[in-house]
């Protein structure tokens, strides 16, 4: 399997990113629990932290319980990693599945929302790294 330089998967993942409609997001918290994202999210949150000089954070279900299952990259309410945070986290507010009571824009058609999800899965596929996952909560 041919090795993808980690700018170029970085390049490929803000892609598919730019394929998720924004919105202005309130702060409201109500979508911060614990989250995964797959390998390309992986080395584009480790390239930021390590370019921040930010630690990698994963918590036992016993600190996410104390901590009300936030997420530990929530800083003063505010995402620490928002320009690279993962898929589930963009998606927010854009698929039924995971509203947001702040979004009045219309939400990705089902077709545009898989095109996204096949586009991160062979990606991850050219990684060689299918069913491999991270997250904020430890293993």
């Amino acid at each position: 399997m041919k090795i993808i330089p980690k700018g170029e998967v970085i390049r490929r993942l803000n892609m598919i990113y730019a394929k998720v409609p924004s919105f202005e997001c309130k702060h409201c918290l109500k979508c911060s629990n614990p989250i995964w994202w797959f390998k390309p999210e992986e080395i584009n949150i480790r390239e930021y932290l390590k370019q921040h000089h930010m630690d990698y954070l994963t918590c036992s279900f016993e600190e996410f319980k104390t901590n009300q299952m936030r997420c530990p990259y929530l800083q003063d309410n505010r995402c620490s990693i928002y320009p690279v945070r993962p898929i589930v986290c963009r998606l927010q507010g854009t698929i039924k599945e995971l509203p947001c009571p702040h979004n009045k824009k219309s939400l990705l058609t089902e077709g545009q929302y898989k095109n996204i999800v096949h586009e991160l899965n062979m990606l991850t596929r050219n990684l060689n790294a299918l069913g491999e996952y991270f997250g904020t909560r430890k293993k």
